[in-house]
């Protein structure tokens, strides 16, 4: 069987079937973040990587943005968890055509982000490769029993975003079609979306403070594929109402301009960052006032069900089953 035929997520449950952990480890692998106990805390352990021709283009963005944007990455692994990020390090896979300036700008945007979530960068690897590849390691810390996970939801639970979706796939396609028509003050907030995704570390850690948050995790692959993850992390089903789902104008405009539904960028376009989480009913006001002294929004756009499936509801009522769609490597 070829990597193609089984697909990202089933080679990740093929490779780790049989990992051993011991006592100190509270989650291994099926989460955003490993949680670690040590001592009085505990620790979050995460790593993401960034690969050329994968997850960026170099003239779709700036060495600057890349750096970042590396960074920023791991940094939603720990919002998702509800945890702090404290320390970093980087793996960078340098071509040897880049020049010294190239370098330090990469590491430039990297520590811009690292000042912005205090963040240390204390050490890593450089190497030289065909292909730029930026890889972080992070580290972040929570108190024991304040880490949410993504198998805490619970039936009747509402799922929220912690912000509109569809952004960064709005911004994607801009860079794709040059010149495609668009007010420059909104190319310029969708370019952003896209380039430098801002990870919503305060929005988890109030989420985290709140016990009747159940569920968590960090909209990376579109709203269609997390909710499958929770879904099947806590073995309930969702269902999702296509009208509630929370768009930004400036991604309706452009999506409406090329003909394209900004729904569906909501669903299946990932990189947004946003959080998704669920909550019980009767905290939902609770947790809006606490986002908002957080900086971020409150959107419901769906329930937990005690059946199984992940169904979106259209606005006549109806229903459809609802595919998790979002970005796999291997497919």
């Amino acid at each position: 069987m070829k990597l193609s035929e089984l697909g990202e997520f089933g080679l990740i449950a093929r490779l780790t079937a049989d990992l051993e952990t011991n006592a100190s480890v509270v989650k291994g692998v099926g989460d955003d973040a490993a949680v670690l106990r040590c001592g009085r805390r505990w620790l979050l352990f995460t790593t993401d990587a960034l690969v050329e021709g994968v997850h960026f283009r170099r003239d779709f963005a700036s060495l600057q943005d890349i750096g970042y944007k590396s960074l920023a990455v791991n940094l939603s692994d720990i919002a998702a968890m509800g945890g702090r990020p404290t320390y970093a390090v980087v793996t960078a896979c340098l071509p040897p055509s880049l020049t010294v300036a190239e370098a330090a700008a990469l590491y430039d945007g990297l520590k811009e982000a690292a000042r912005a979530w205090g963040v240390s960068v204390v050490g890593g690897d450089t190497t030289a490769a065909p292909l730029l590849v930026l890889n972080v390691t992070l580290l972040g810390e929570a108190m024991p029993g304040r880490v949410r996970f993504r198998s805490g939801a619970k039936p009747e639970d509402i799922i929220c975003t912690t912000g509109p979706l569809g952004a960064a796939a709005a911004g994607l396609f801009l860079l794709q079609n040059e010149g495609f028509p668009c007010p420059e003050p909104l190319r310029n907030i969708l370019l952003r979306r896209h380039r430098r995704p801002e990870p919503r570390v305060k929005a988890g850690l109030a989420l985290a403070g709140i016990p009747a948050v159940h569920a968590l995790i960090d909209v990376s692959d579109g709203l269609a594929s997390e909710v499958h993850h929770i879904a099947a992390a806590s073995s309930v089903g969702c269902e999702i109402y296509r009208a509630a789902i929370a768009v930004e104008p400036a991604t309706e405009l452009v999506a409406r301009r090329a003909g394209r539904d900004p729904v569906d960028w909501a669903l299946f376009g990932g990189e947004d960052y946003e959080l998704l989480f669920t909550v019980a009913p009767q905290a939902l006001g609770e947790t809006s006032r606490a986002l908002a002294r957080a900086g971020a929004g409150c959107h419901p756009v769906g329930t937990i069900t005690a059946g199984k499936g992940v169904w979106l509801i259209l606005p006549d009522g109806s229903r459809q089953e609802l595919p998790a769609g979002g970005y796999d490597h291997f497919k």
